[in-house]
């Protein structure tokens, strides 16, 4: 690795830490399963030992987060990221076979997984907890040293988990870093041996641009407008239930939330009526404490204007009688705001949303929603609601997405063993399970050459050629 000559500032910090991670892992290149086990059990110990602490600190950095939510969304699943990890490291660190060919035997192959080296995790804000937890857990459970990098829109979290991770590793195994303008571009130029991001499309193009200098392969797991189709043969109503709480956990603020609805045209009064019934059940004022704010005013007045445009030209909007959105000492919420008939060249329907706002479309043949949808880009979710096995294979068939959910929104994600990633636009490159111990390893290919070997016909593929040779080659064609 280049040294960090000429660097200064938060640049010349990373490279140092870089330098020292590096070297830890030169030390203890192929970690043994029980030292991987134990950076695992010190994670999961971690997160148990400290579940109140993290809770508040998330709660303080949006300024009303659900506890249930953070719960659910950030505790269980980072911990059954961890769990399933431990149980299934034995058998990802197993030698895997392959098929020799003929003509080789009787030679063995296998592929064996081999830690990278150091990897950079870059961490959004809706979900930070996890999103640190879950990749590093994988990158742990790989055998490879670890670099960090937090959201500056949660510094109350990063404040306390960098403590405890630090706490718990040595500066040789984890570094932990608060992003920022300055900082966290300079994260991205350094060269890892795999870089993780987790964040938007337009900011995913300038960390894929930073780590193609250093051809540093990466995951970038992103966005996009993942839409959710109502065939006609599905209750809208129930359909309109499962969305509206997909919408409105985390408030909305979540990248594989419904985007947007294609509804019959015909049902779009049912669904919007349906959707707005379930947030008043789900919640009994715009102040209940399960009802999580937006992150930041930013966040908040981007929604409204959004909103606003969209009812300027012609949009309907809707939202529960009794709940407008609020602005108290600082915290901002907004109810589900159902908007039917948003103008396709709007903000609303060419921005990924990113809030409890639910634009509503309508088809008459259902031929069209397939083709609607393959002239956008392509999603990180599509939600299918229908009961028809026909219906259900068009929509898989003829349309790409990073994940498909059937009758239901958002439990993909939670699914230890289904890989999760993007396509296209909405990213590239999975993780969770399997699929994140095998993004960050090298999944070396092995050839061993064995008893006799020296002996098979493929010594006669040595020059000098002659008509063995010829022979030999025409056997192996055949």
């Amino acid at each position: 690795m280049d040294d960090n000559r000429g660097e200064t500032g938060y640049s010349a910090l990373l490279w140092r830490d870089l330098t020292h991670l590096r070297d830890g892992y030169k030390a203890a290149p192929y970690p043994t399963k029980e030292a991987r086990l134990q950076r695992l059990d010190r994670l999961e110990q971690l997160i148990r030992n400290n579940e109140t602490a993290l809770i508040d600190a998330m709660s303080q950095d949006f300024g009303c987060r659900s506890k249930t939510e953070s719960v659910l969304a950030e505790i269980v699943s980072s911990l059954g990221t961890i769990n399933y990890a431990k149980r299934n490291l034995a058998k990802w660190m197993r030698k895997r076979g392959r098929r020799t060919s003929f003509w080789s035997l009787p030679a063995k192959v296998y592929a064996k997984a081999q830690p990278l080296g150091v990897v950079g995790i870059m961490a959004p804000w809706n979900y930070s907890l996890d999103l640190c937890i879950s990749p590093l857990a994988s990158a742990f459970a790989a055998g490879n040293r670890a670099m960090i990098c937090m959201s500056p829109e949660t510094p109350e979290l990063f404040k306390t988990l960098s403590t405890l991770l630090h706490t718990a590793f040595d500066a040789s195994e984890l570094k932990v870093y608060l992003g920022g303008d300055e900082l966290s571009p300079a994260f991205a130029s350094l060269p890892f041996d795999h870089l993780l991001f987790t964040g938007s499309s337009r900011v995913g193009k300038l960390v894929a641009k930073a780590a193609a200098e250093n051809l540093t392969p990466v995951t970038l797991e992103l966005g996009g407008k993942s839409p959710a189709i109502v065939a006609p043969d599905f209750d809208v109503k129930e359909a309109a239930k499962r969305i509206s709480w997909g919408k409105t956990f985390n408030a909305g603020q979540t990248c594989a939330a419904p985007d947007y609805v294609m509804v019959p045209k015909s049902a779009e009064g049912d669904f919007a009526d349906a959707a707005l019934a379930k947030f008043t059940q789900s919640f009994h004022s715009i102040d209940d404490e399960d009802l999580t704010a937006l992150v930041s005013e930013r966040f908040y007045r981007r929604l409204e204007a959004m909103v606003s445009e969209a009812e300027q030209h012609g949009a309907v909007v809707l939202r529960p009688k009794g709940y407008e959105p609020s602005e108290k000492n600082g915290v901002f919420k907004m109810p589900l705001t159902v908007v039917l008939n948003p103008p396709r060249d709007g903000a609303l329907m060419r921005e990924e949303i990113f809030g409890p706002v639910l634009p509503v479309l309508t088809y008459e043949d259902f031929a069209d929603v397939p083709a609607y949808i393959n002239q956008q880009e392509r999603p990180l979710s599509l939600y299918c609601f229908s009961n028809d096995r026909r219906t259900v294979d068009l929509l898989q068939d003829t349309t790409v997405s990073g994940q498909f959910g059937l009758n239901e929104t958002l439990l993909q994600y939670v699914q230890e063993d289904l890989a999760f990633g993007g396509v296209g636009n909405s990213g590239s490159g999975a993780y969770h399970g399997q699929a994140g111990f095998d993004t960050f390893s090298h999944i070396k290919s092995v050839f061993e050459q064995r008893g006799l070997g020296h002996l098979t016909g493929l010594q006669l593929l040595h020059p000098p050629y002659g008509r063995i040779t010829k022979l030999l080659m025409k056997l192996i064609k055949s």
